[in-house]
């Protein structure tokens, strides 16, 4: 559900579709790292609600242990309540090539369990790339790593609120999701034309805005998502409202960026400058297209 800018848990549901449909309910399956306005789930309430209703409980954390803030959401949820098991990204956490993940459990037996599914079926280099990655920073240089994130997160959002409000719009407000950031593009959108229905506008004006993302990523910046109002995604004849922003619903086109392990403060600095230039440029090509229809 929606609290201000945050798409969060919506616990009430959760706990109603649990009395309704417990007997077939095998597992309830959480996330702690995502990308805003989604703020990491009330993983600790899930967990006391799993242990009650016996079912099973799996927290996808991502790039979550770089976080401490999460990190300790987990470790409460882990006392309060039931978690089998956290799954974790070898990339987003370690730098290195994507393919590895580590499965984490307050139950020995659910890691033994997965080993011996795994055992001798899947390839050894993510955990031979980690060993290497691990050897070559130690200790010292990983804590170093997560200390410049944090040192980063004292600008790197104001920075960001600082080149929306300059292009008219602003940065969503998600306390809670301390590694990913959203800014609102709404005033990328065109006006309505008289001859459309609001279901061909929002198509529309979906793709000029997805273009803005295929703008950025043509300028070497990449990892930012670009989320339209209402899209709509069809699978296997199930209509998904609101692709990509976790909710049906959500008021505001926008796209978002990560402040996460890894990044230097050069990077981040060159980041700025390529988005306030490719907003700018967007908003110009825009007008023009305006002017000439006029």
């Amino acid at each position: 559900k929606i609290e201000g800018d945050e798409v969060v848990t919506d616990m009430e549901a959760m706990e109603s579709e649990l009395q309704k449909h417990g007997d077939r309910v095998l597992a309830v399956i959480t996330t702690t790292s995502c990308f805003a306005p989604r703020v990491p789930d009330a993983v600790d309430k899930v967990a006391r609600l799993c242990k009650e209703s016996n079912v099973f409980h799996v927290i996808n954390n991502a790039y979550g242990l770089q976080c401490a803030k999460t990190t300790k959401l987990i470790n409460r949820a882990c006392v309060v309540g039931r978690v089998d098991a956290i799954v974790c990204s070898t990339d987003k956490n370690f730098l290195v090539p994507v393919g590895g993940a580590i499965i984490i459990s307050p139950n020995k037996q659910v890691i033994q369990t997965v080993g011996k599914v795994y055992a001798g079926r899947a390839s050894s280099s993510p955990i031979v790339d980690l060993f290497i990655t691990l050897l070559s920073m130690g200790l010292n240089g990983y804590k170093r790593l997560l200390k410049e994130r944090t040192t980063m997160l004292e600008t790197f959002p104001k920075k960001l609120h600082a080149i929306a409000e300059k292009h008219g719009e602003r940065l969503l407000v998600c306390p809670s999701n301390t590694i990913s950031f959203g800014v609102t593009l709404d005033t990328l959108a065109r006006s309505k034309n008289v001859d459309e229905t609001d279901e061909e506008y929002t198509k529309a004006v979906g793709k000029e805005i997805s273009s803005f993302g295929a703008m950025l990523f043509s300028r070497c910046v990449s990892g930012t998502r670009v989320v339209p109002r209402g899209e709509l995604k069809n699978m296997s004849g199930q209509d998904f409202h609101g692709f990509g922003s976790s909710t049906d619903n959500y008021k505001h086109a926008y796209m978002t960026a990560a402040c996460a392990i890894g990044v230097s403060s050069r990077e981040v600095e060159e980041f700025f400058v390529r988005l306030d230039k490719t907003l700018a440029e967007f908003s110009s090509k825009k007008k023009k297209k305006e002017d000439n229809c006029d």
